[in-house]
């Protein structure tokens, strides 16, 4: 039997990786003016640069590095973590830049870079996770009405569902969606970094944001093993969402306000000079 708080962390997963980016979506582009076509442009990204291209990349590479039974320990697991990390960070990030380049090349601004974010991490969330809960629940419906325990099961799969289902913490399906909604955080920050670096001509911030994607990754790898590793993760990712929070709500506005003075002031310019 699945446990009653495994079904309720489940349905409040589903919530947080499901409807909530929709919810947070439709809330900021009514507040803040935001048109939807940038949020799409978000959930491109993600889709484009990291579902059609880098994890099937990731896949055909497979055979060749780390191989299909790797030794990932010591230095090994250092450099496949390394190749990870680097590989997400620059696929996302430069699929930011691509898109910004491309699709915002005057509205390079604080509204459309969050709701660039919003659609990055919610449609991450609701493609990774979002699907994944919604068959969980039905999987935990058909164990706890006893609608399992005839079906054939040759391969064994099932019966791993069904162990993971019933013998994991019930905390660790709340963590899911906790960890969904950090990322969201932590995607709408690089998203402001990069819409920022591009807007201002500032470079660095485009390198700040693919340092700190790959920042984020790198240590995850190594605290996989170690008990209490889910918590740290969670623990880590967490630090990581306030610091990209402080960045979103604090630095930036003032930084993009700074942007379009300077702008203003340079068009009075120019009409002065015409006349």
């Amino acid at each position: 039997m699945v446990s009653g708080l495994t079904i309720v962390f489940s349905v409040v997963t589903l919530l947080l990786s499901l409807f909530f980016p929709i919810v947070l979506a439709v809330w900021f582009c009514r507040k803040y003016k935001a048109p939807a076509t940038t949020v799409l442009l978000g959930a491109l990204t993600f889709l484009i640069f990291q579902l059609v291209l880098r994890l099937p990349l990731l896949q055909i590479l497979q055979p060749f590095y780390p191989g299909k039974n790797p030794d990932l320990q010591g230095w090994n697991l250092v450099k496949y973590s390394f190749f990870l990390s680097f590989t997400a960070a620059l696929f996302e990030e430069g699929g930011r830049v691509l898109i910004c380049s491309l699709f915002l090349k005057s509205k390079k601004n604080w509204p459309h870079a969050v709701a660039l974010g919003i659609g990055h991490g919610g449609f991450e969330a609701m493609s990774l996770v979002g699907l994944t809960y919604i068959s969980n629940l039905v999987m935990m419906a058909l164990i706890n009405l006893g609608l399992l325990d005839a079906v054939n099961d040759p391969t064994g799969a099932l019966s791993q569902t069904v162990v993971l289902l019933t013998e994991t913490p019930s905390i660790m399906f709340l963590l899911a969606g906790i960890e969904r909604v950090l990322a969201m955080i932590l995607h709408i920050g690089f998203s402001v970094l990069v819409v920022y670096g591009l807007a201002s001509r500032n470079y660095r911030y485009v390198f700040y944001a693919f340092s700190a994607h790959f920042i984020l990754n790198f240590p995850l790898a190594f605290v996989q093993g170690v008990t209490g590793g889910s918590y740290i993760a969670i623990a880590y990712v967490a630090v990581m969402a306030l610091l990209s929070l402080y960045w979103i709500i604090k630095i930036s506005p003032a930084l993009f306000q700074g942007l379009q003075l300077d702008e203003a002031q340079l068009q009075s310019d120019n009409e002065d000079k015409d006349r």
